[in-house]
């Protein structure tokens, strides 16, 4: 008895599209490649990504974004949520290294697809004090560098290179923080930015 085959959909089309990506890279991912993760033809999937590569490429980044916002509890509280907000980002495009630098050149269809939670972090730092503008680029500036962060891991290159190799003291510091690992730099630049936006509410 032969089983019936899933029908093919949009959905199914990005989610083989972020596979291939996970696995091959964004240089990989290609109509075909897609096709192949499927088990059809190439040509079918224009029924369902008309616009073609593109138009798949921009569903990837919107099912990553979509999939991180909605699990996102906020509390009102603008440095609170703006924290979580980091963090889950970060935490979501760890999962999708190849992914990271696609995100960065989509802004557009990665604010569309988080629009209803970019909607509440800017009220909320409007209800605590801070002009609509800066809410605006405080968003954009914590985003910028949540992404660009978790680009540096993405695209790190292992040296093997450890702090007993060096005699320059300021380098054995430097490779003695490498070690550490990067969470804890994370860390220490969210807080460094959220401590920035903090001071000039109160200016």
């Amino acid at each position: 008895m032969t089983t019936a085959r899933e029908p093919l959909s949009r959905e199914r089309v990005v989610e083989a599209a972020l596979a291939v990506i996970d696995r091959a890279g964004i240089q990989g991912c290609s109509m075909r490649a897609v096709a192949g993760e499927l088990g059809v033809e190439a040509m079918s999937l224009y029924h369902h990504v008309p616009g073609g590569k593109d138009e798949m490429l921009d569903g990837v980044v919107a099912l990553v974004q979509t999939g991180f916002v909605d699990e996102l509890d906020t509390t009102g509280d603008w440095r609170i949520d703006m924290g979580l907000f980091s963090r889950a980002y970060r935490a979501a495009l760890t999962q999708h290294p190849n992914l990271v630098a696609l995100i960065a050149a989509r802004p557009s269809v990665a604010y569309r697809s988080s629009t209803g939670l970019v909607g509440s972090l800017f009220d909320a730092m409007e209800d605590a004090g801070f002009s609509r503008e800066d809410a605006l680029r405080a968003v954009r500036v914590v985003s910028r560098w949540t992404i660009g962060f978790t680009l540096g891991e993405a695209s790190a290159v292992e040296d093997g290179e450890s702090a007993e190799e060096f005699d320059e003291p300021l380098l054995v510091e430097v490779f003695t923080d490498i070690a550490r690992g990067e969470d804890d730099v994370f860390e220490f630049g969210l807080e460094a930015l959220l401590d920035g936006l903090e001071a000039r509410l109160s200016a």
